[in-house]
């Protein structure tokens, strides 16, 4: 059996792939394309989301204490890498990557228009680990769409997965 002394984390790949949306104060929103979520609870409906404390993510979370999980579909993949890519600091990667986005009804951060999946979220708490932020938060509105998710179940193809690195399967 090999040791991994690095990289562990791969052995818990593939992710699914989101598209994390957050807004400032100011009301300045931003994307990131993200894979380090995980359910922490059903009742209440929790969840954990990592983001490295660098982003210009972590920063508009840590103002507002929100943030939403869009699932894009399989056809969102240059959108997916536009908006991993770059520094929202620098750039309105909505408008770059030619997304519109809609309200939600519990968070001021927006949804965005094709994605099959959405998770309004509302942080409890956040601790840091190592390099990354670590937000739990309360799910508070969670919308699929059910051309996509057949009993609880994503279909064939329709939700990117990370496989690590630059790779991105269709599960």
């Amino acid at each position: 059996m090999k040791r991994l002394e690095h990289n562990f984390y791969r052995l818990l790949h593939p992710k699914v792939v989101f598209l994390l949306t957050s807004v400032g104060k100011d009301g300045r929103a931003n994307v990131m394309s993200c894979a380090w979520a995980t359910p922490a609870s059903e009742e209440p409906p929790m969840v954990i989301v990592c983001v490295a404390k660098e982003h210009y993510t972590a920063e508009l979370i840590l103002e507002t204490s929100e943030f939403v999980i869009n699932i894009p579909n399989k056809n969102m993949e240059k959108i997916i890498w536009i908006c991993g890519s770059k520094s929202g600091r620098n750039v309105d990667k909505f408008k770059e990557a030619g997304l519109r986005t809609f309200k939600g009804k519990n968070t001021e951060a927006p949804l965005i228009e094709g994605c099959i999946g959405y998770l309004e979220c509302k942080v409890e708490k956040f601790i840091e680990t190592g390099e990354c932020y670590a937000f739990l938060a309360h799910v508070k509105n969670c919308m699929v769409d059910e051309r996509y998710f057949v009993r609880n179940l994503w279909i064939n193809d329709s939700v990117p997965m990370h496989l690590g690195g630059n790779k991105i399967v269709y599960f």
